[in-house]
């Protein structure tokens, strides 16, 4: 038997056949466009994203045999926690900021929320699913967004018939059931299961007290890895698959990333840290009970695996930081690869150790899109200190190393806001697209002094879809899937610390944290300041 895993990124449609041992068949990936018509606007198109699902098991099919497709009995999806309003007959709606009909995905990125969200952790901190988001809501969440599309699109509003988070859309499209996610609710809309669900106090004084009947929202909530239904005869044409095909209930991406690392884990399942790099970060850490971490979404209960606290820290911005940084330098061209700038790093310093000492004077604090976790600060920007006359490639090469070590010192801050709180890990698992850059698991193995592990399967998402897939079919408990540890030598790049660089990376972090304190103090400085 196989199983397909669908993840929805980003930047692209993923898709994977996986064996039962959880290992990748085949995979094909199609683009996706990130529309941004105004700074913190960011918009994607239901109708492409069905479009590139549809493309990518075609090319699935394409790959494999006939016996190894019809022996396909369930998937699973993943998407980002992007925003779908849906109408009565299930048609999506506009949320466009100029007007643009098939803008009908609010991603996940887009801050337009601010007010709201500023409003929301301002006068209902008395009601409890701000105490499992870390004390504050983030304008990322669906909360702030609800707002927003309440007041500022009254008839898109009006016409709602269903909130989904983009995975919980996908299985509606593919199955017509309106099931939610115990994992997408839990994580990004304020539902807490250990306390009945949804509070319907909290909905009502953020002013959306026309959800209260919870139709619209999810009345029928499941956990992760339970069956939603079937394909539809529509959905099941346009991807070639029999209907019979189970469809489990859906994860958000980073969440299935760290379903899949669970693989690889250690002595002890909630000792190893899952981070799923890619255009944002997603720090994952788990316990058996629950603990708050201020600045760190959760504890969110049962989300990945049943029995276990989740507690996602994070990188608003990390690898679209990083691209952003580097693209915006004089010196760039678009022939200049990560693999180029690592080669290039260690020509010019001769050797590993000099190549990381090449910014003891310039240094990087990469929040350009606000900061997650675990300052909660979503008006931060970044910051580049030690910047000359330079222009040439040689600059570049010392912005990009100042920035791959600012992004390691932000996750070692959210690591630090784990461990206060009495979270303890002895390892590092890291997927997504910024664990194909060595130079950053090597410096992350460094910075915060915890062995790396880097899955040489690049599919983890899909492959922790697929897990769901299997769960769902076979009627088993996510975790009987993960007693056996799959781990084997070929299986994992291990990164360790680097003695001789420990007290660099600790002088390093020191000057991260100063130069944050200083942006909160100049925050405060202007903060009396209206223009006009």
């Amino acid at each position: 038997m196989h199983y397909i895993g669908i993840d929805v990124g980003t930047q692209s449609v993923r898709s994977s056949l996986v064996n039962g041992e959880h290992r990748t068949v085949a995979t094909a990936t199609c683009p996706l466009t990130v529309y941004n018509p105004k700074p913190d606007y960011y918009e994607q198109s239901c109708e492409e994203i069905w479009k590139g699902v549809v493309k990518t098991l075609g090319e699935l099919r394409e790959e494999v045999s006939d016996e190894v497709w019809s022996g396909v009995v369930a998937l699973g999806c993943d998407a980002t926690c992007s925003l779908v309003v849906c109408d009565s007959q299930g048609t999506p709606l506009s949320i466009s900021a100029v007007g643009e009909q098939d803008r009908t995905c609010l991603l996940w990125m887009d801050h337009r929320a601010k007010a709201e969200t500023d409003h929301l952790n301002e006068t209902c901190r008395k009601y409890a699913p701000l105490n499992y988001v870390g004390g504050a809501f983030s304008p990322e969440q669906q909360p702030p967004k609800l707002m927003w599309i309440h007041k500022h699109l009254p008839h898109i509003w009006s016409e709602a018939d269903h909130f989904f988070d983009l995975s919980d859309w996908l299985t509606y499209k593919l199955t017509g059931s309106t099931v939610r996610s115990e994992c997408t609710t839990t994580c990004k809309w304020g539902y807490v299961a250990s306390l009945g669900g949804w509070d319907k106090e909290f909905i009502s004084a953020i002013g959306l007290s026309d959800l209260l009947s919870l139709e619209k929202l999810g009345s029928q909530v499941l956990p992760v890895g339970s069956r939603v239904g079937t394909l539809t005869s529509t959905a099941a044409y346009d991807l070639g698959l029999s209907p019979t095909t189970v469809v489990a209930v859906p994860m958000i991406d980073a969440h299935a990333g760290a379903l899949a690392m669970l693989q690889y884990k250690s002595d002890e399942l909630t000792k190893s840290l899952g981070i799923i790099s890619g255009t944002s970060t997603c720090v994952m850490g788990l316990s058996e009970d629950a603990v708050f971490v201020p600045g760190v979404w959760g504890p969110y209960q049962d989300v990945v695996v049943p029995g276990v606290w989740l507690y996602e820290g994070g990188q608003t911005a990390a690898g679209s930081s990083l691209d952003c940084i580097i693209q915006s330098h004089p010196a760039y061209s678009p022939d200049i690869t990560y693999d180029k700038l690592n080669n290039d790093l260690l020509a010019l310093a001769t050797s590993e150790h000099n190549m990381h000492t090449l910014t003891k004077d310039i240094h990087v604090q990469p929040d350009l899109h606000g900061n997650r976790s675990p300052l909660a600060l979503p008006w931060l920007r970044g910051v580049i200190y030690g910047v000359d006359l330079s222009r040439d490639y040689t600059s570049l090469l010392h912005v990009y190393l100042a920035t791959l070590q600012g992004l390691c010192c932000g996750i070692l801050m959210i690591i630090e806001a784990m461990v206060d709180q009495g979270l303890r890990f002895n390892q590092i698992v890291v997927c997504g697209g910024l664990a194909a850059n060595s130079l950053y698991t090597r410096i992350l193995a460094t910075v915060t002094r915890l062995p790396v592990k880097v899955s040489r399967d690049s599919n983890l998402m899909c492959v922790g879809s697929a897990m769901l897939a299997q769960a769902a079919h076979r009627n088993l408990p996510l975790t009987e899937l993960l007693t056996t540890n799959t781990e084997t030598p070929s299986d994992l790049t291990v990164y360790r610390e680097d003695d001789s660089l420990t007290v660099f990376y600790q002088l390093k972090y020191a000057v991260y944290k100063e130069i944050i304190k200083s942006q909160l103090r100049y925050a405060e400085v202007m903060k009396n300041f209206e223009s006009n």
